[in-house]
């Protein structure tokens, strides 16, 4: 009897929605924080790349909240935050700060709309942007300090949910914060040039180039910092992670995997540091979608994966991914939901729905796009 009970298989407590909330949320809130450090650095000067790292953000702010309402499961279980006070508890946190995060980043991007765009050639049904006589660009500053004050405790949140539970020694450590962190940072530089490669109206320019290359640099150097710090630190958290290659071949898979893909990212952003060397648009659009991959793949190597290690037993937990809105299909319908998003954000910023002004680094230095 107690051997049964030692080797009994633990049930996998959270699903691949999980894995599509994290994914999602923090690439919104690192392109919430690219943004913010671009109107308080340069002081709108770059407002045109502003619009597009928010429309970007936007498309998986969107996105993410409703990958988390489908991991709650039912509507009853999110509403219960809201009518029951935890401040104990991180989950109930976020969700005061989730949809604090998302009516701020929907603000951030209207106003970016009516700051790069005019009146006269607007589309009759986006008009009312325009409406009032205030100044967008003396606005921007102020809600800028809502949205990082948001997307900073999206990023807590997420991080300390899952580095609270000692149960699972690999989680337990302060390095998986940054971890998440800096993965989705990377995400957001390559994603955006990728964006602007096939756009003809948003073409970036040489100096923006080299602000995103220099972002994606310190994201990359911050995944590695954060996963050998991860690695060798004298705790359980360390020396369960040093023990992953002795859990299956799945885990040699996963970092051979992310080793390649920031390797290649990390060669690539170091070419264009300074200027743009490389000018193919396909050649972005892989490496971004690299970037995206090396996101996910931790995300569901310490979400899903971590899982299925001994936790209160000594043998594997078995987990099957099906094909259910659980599993295969629920993953493929959070991506769908964001390509439509995508679709949405680049047919308002890219068609003749706005007329929009043209980009000061164009107009001040007459540089040609990269």
């Amino acid at each position: 009897m107690i051997r049964e009970l030692l080797t009994l298989p633990q049930d996998i407590a959270w699903l691949p929605w999980a894995v599509q909330y994290f994914f999602f949320i923090g690439i919104a809130a690192s392109s919430a924080l690219i943004a913010v450090g671009l109107r308080w650095w340069k002081h709108g000067e770059l407002r045109s790349l502003e619009l597009v790292v928010v429309g970007f953000g936007i498309t998986a702010g969107i996105v993410g909240p409703i990958a988390l309402l489908a991991d709650l499961h039912q509507p009853g279980r999110f509403i219960n935050f809201y009518t029951q006070m935890a401040p104990w508890s991180w989950m109930w946190i976020g969700a005061l700060f989730v949809p604090l995060f998302v009516l701020f980043l929907i603000l951030q991007f209207l106003l970016l709309l009516r700051e790069n765009s005019s009146k006269e050639g607007t589309y009759k049904w986006f008009r009312a942007l325009h409406w009032g006589s205030f100044n967008a660009s003396q606005w921007l500053p102020w809600t800028a300090m809502g949205l990082l004050v948001s997307a900073f405790m999206i990023l807590l949140y997420t991080g300390k949910e899952l580095n609270v539970l000692k149960s699972q020694a690999l989680w337990f450590t302060p390095w998986l914060p940054w971890a998440l962190f800096f993965t989705a940072l990377q995400v957001v530089p390559m994603c955006v040039k990728a964006w602007c490669a096939f756009s003809s109206r948003w073409a970036i320019q040489p100096n923006e180039t080299a602000i995103l290359s220099r972002i994606q640099v310190v994201a990359l150097l911050g995944v590695a910092v954060a996963l050998i710090g991860w690695a060798i630190s004298d705790s359980p958290a360390g020396a369960a992670f040093r023990d992953l290659p002795n859990n299956g071949s799945v885990w040699w898979t996963i970092g051979i995997s992310l080793f390649i893909y920031w390797a290649l990212l990390l060669i690539y952003s170091l070419m264009n540091f300074n200027q743009r060397r490389l000018h193919c648009r396909w050649v972005d659009l892989l490496l971004a979608l690299m970037s995206l991959s090396l996101a996910w793949t931790i995300r569901w190597a310490i979400l899903m994966q971590t899982q299925t290690l001994p936790k209160y037993n000594i043998v594997i937990n078995p987990y099957h991914l099906d094909w259910g809105f659980s599993g295969f299909l629920g993953i493929l319908s959070t991506f769908g939901l964001w390509l439509t998003m995508l679709v949405i954000v680049w047919s308002l910023l890219q068609d003749n729905w706005f007329k929009f002004s043209p980009r000061l680094s164009q107009v001040e230095g007459g540089q040609q796009p990269a």
